[in-house]
């Protein structure tokens, strides 16, 4: 496994990750040529060996069993209609266990499932949504009106 995998599935930075890889703190990981060649445990994570000083690491250790998930809401959709922009709500939000967090904008940096279920919605009341595992980045969590404001990352399909 390359690092880009690596760092996303253990919620840490490529870069923090280049440091513990140049550390040799990444069990069983060579380096062939410029690339790093990251074998996996049999949970299918890279394995870290922890540090002897300073604070315990922040990596995961399992991959995560249930998906984040990524929903429209259409009531505040619906509530938005009318309203000034300074009083939008934002309507995107993602589910993770018991936690919810809101934005107006978002970046999913790798693969994803988009799930229609028209007789059997989600907790929430949702028929349509998205699943990832991956690490999921607000771009915007304030709106703006301006017209002229360009997203901060572009994405190309």
């Amino acid at each position: 496994m390359r690092t880009r995998e690596a760092s996303i599935l253990l919620g840490i930075s490529r870069q923090r990750l280049l440091v513990l890889l140049a550390q040799g703190r990444v069990k069983d990981a060579e380096k062939n040529g410029r690339f790093w060649e990251i074998p996996v445990s049999e949970n299918g994570m890279p394995v870290i060996i922890p540090a002897r000083r300073g604070p315990k690491g922040i990596w995961n250790k399992e991959k995560p069993t249930e998906p984040k998930m990524i929903h429209v809401n259409q009531n505040k959709i619906k509530g938005n209609f009318g309203k000034p922009p300074e009083k939008l709500e934002p309507v995107l939000s993602v589910k993770e266990g018991k936690r919810n967090d809101y934005g107006y904008e978002l970046y999913i940096p790798g693969p994803c499932q988009i799930v229609y279920e028209p007789y059997n919605p989600a907790p929430c009341g949702a028929h349509l949504w998205i699943n990832t595992y991956n690490s999921v980045e607000f771009i915007h969590t304030e709106f703006s009106s301006d017209p002229a404001r360009q997203p901060s990352r572009q994405i190309f399909i």
